[in-house]
């Protein structure tokens, strides 16, 4: 394989634009918050300070009315005198001249019955002070005012510590998430950066490099695991391809060969050879060509099968037809077929499930014993649909089953038997497209040969890695190699 060049990334840049989004997510956050809070908290100290000044208010004005503006007055001017609250008071007439109170002179721009916010004149301790206040201002009277007023310093330096509180949590939460944000996006970028590098090395030609899968088995784990199946795709259709190559050279070539020396011969000897023996022979050959052409052309199909073209069926009625189809053969080739059906729902694509039966059947009967049983059955094992062809043949040794689902490959024994070595390699490749398995078992005697379906459309069947033991020496899971 030849290495993409790619143009040379800026270090950590990755990381620290994660770093940066973890900032500022984490200051709107703060900011969001503490405004909230502050927020609430002057609404809720404006609420009682109106309950205040207008509890104030009402109790002057009950005074007015009982004891008159002599008496407002003087109660006022002992208040004044007496108490430590931040409360300020001036009662005036229509012109604004104060009559009572230790406000100076009436604040411009007050209305009756509205609190606001002003700067007025207070004499405090015998000394004159300008002062931000909250009054409450209620007309006593023709021509007579009355203003209560509460000092806002107090809500002046909430504002001010707030705006100070605000920066400084607004600095600290950048500093932490900047540092925090920076280890944690140092994760992520490790594992792209593993990934690339894996990738790097994988296109350059090593072909068994995978991610590493940690035990925490989180998002980056499942990852890692989805980008380890798709190199393991990518390295069995890489293997598979090299192999197809190897074997369709030399498939082709013996017939051709033989055609071809067939010819020449012919042209050498003139008339002395019979031409209809010269016609039946190559007929012969061509014919494996074409078998072996179409088995192509239908592991191709199979191959570009996707889970979008697959529908709702039964290995039922699947094992039914090719039943039918095979009956007369395995009764020709002396043999028994023997069908036990129970419903086996599944998701797939009809004519590549009927294909891959048809496969094991023709194999059951070309290998079985003369005279023996086929049995062809389907039912549901744990989460898992299957289809069951079982011959009392000589069966495959467990050391020879990985082999016997390669592509073009045929085991010794089975050398004098007409084939292309494509037929249970399409069973495997059909298994590996609908993720699930082909199991091929001893049978004792004979070998049995169990396609397993999922019953549930997202599970996968189909083992880690190709070509899994699962019991010991007597049987073996084929669902990735093709």
């Amino acid at each position: 394989m030849t290495r993409v060049s790619r143009p040379r990334r800026r270090p950590q840049a990755a990381a620290f634009r994660g770093a940066l989004w973890i900032t500022l997510i984490a200051v709107v956050t703060t900011v969001a918050a503490l405004s909230v809070q502050h927020f609430q908290t002057v609404r809720v100290l404006k609420i009682e300070l109106k309950h205040l000044l207008e509890g104030e208010a009402d109790a002057l004005v009950l005074r007015y009315r009982d004891g008159g503006l002599g008496g407002l007055a003087n109660y006022i001017d002992e208040q004044t005198r007496t108490q430590r609250r931040d409360v300020v008071y001036m009662v005036s007439d229509g012109a604004g001249r104060r009559l009572a109170g230790n406000v100076l002179v009436w604040p411009s721009g007050l209305a009756a019955e509205h609190l606001a916010i002003t700067t007025v004149q207070v004499r405090r301790g015998g000394q004159v002070q300008s002062r931000r206040i909250e009054a409450e201002v209620r007309t006593l009277g023709p021509g007579t005012r009355l203003l209560v007023g509460h000092l806002a310093d107090s809500r002046i330096a909430l504002g001010r510590r707030y705006w100070m509180s605000l920066a400084l949590s607004v600095l600290a939460t950048a500093v932490l998430g900047l540092s925090l944000g920076w280890l944690v996006s140092r994760r992520g970028v490790r594992v792209v950066r593993a990934a690339a590098d894996t990738g790097d090395r994988f296109l350059s030609g090593d072909l068994d490099e995978r991610l590493k899968v940690s035990p925490r088995d989180d998002e980056f784990d499942r990852l890692a695991e989805v980008f380890n199946a798709c190199l393991d795709e990518i390295e069995r259709m890489v293997r598979s391809l090299r192999a197809a190559t190897d074997g369709l050279a030399h498939d082709l070539k013996t017939p051709l060969t033989r055609i071809k020396a067939r010819l020449e011969l012919a042209a050498l000897r003139g008339q002395e050879v019979p031409q209809q023996d010269i016609l039946s022979e190559t007929a012969r050959d061509l014919d494996a060509l074409l078998a072996l052409v179409n088995g192509l052309l239908v592991l191709a199909r199979a191959d570009a099968t996707t889970a979008d073209s697959f529908v709702a069926l039964d290995l039922a009625a699947v094992a039914q037809e090719a039943y039918d189809l095979y009956a007369p053969l395995a009764e020709d080739a002396g043999q028994h077929l023997l069908l036990q059906l129970s419903p086996a729902p599944a998701r797939g694509v009809s004519s590549l499930l009927l294909h891959a039966t048809a496969n094991l059947i023709d194999n059951a009967i070309k290998y079985g014993s003369p005279g023996g049983q086929i049995v062809v059955a389907t039912g549901i094992e744990g989460a898992a649909s299957s289809l069951t062809i079982g011959d009392q043949g000589p069966g495959i040794a467990p050391d020879a089953r990985d082999r016997a689902v390669q592509r073009f490959s045929r085991l010794d024994e089975s050398r004098s038997t007409p084939g292309s070595g494509l037929g249970l390699s399409l069973v495997a490749t059909v298994a590996r497209v609908h993720r699930g398995q082909l199991v091929l078992a001893d049978n004792q005697p004979g070998l049995r040969a169990e396609l397993r379906l999922p019953l549930s459309p997202g599970r996968d069947l189909r083992p880690a890695r190709a070509a899994k033991e699962i019991t010991g020496e007597t049987a073996r899971v084929i669902g990735t190699e093709g």
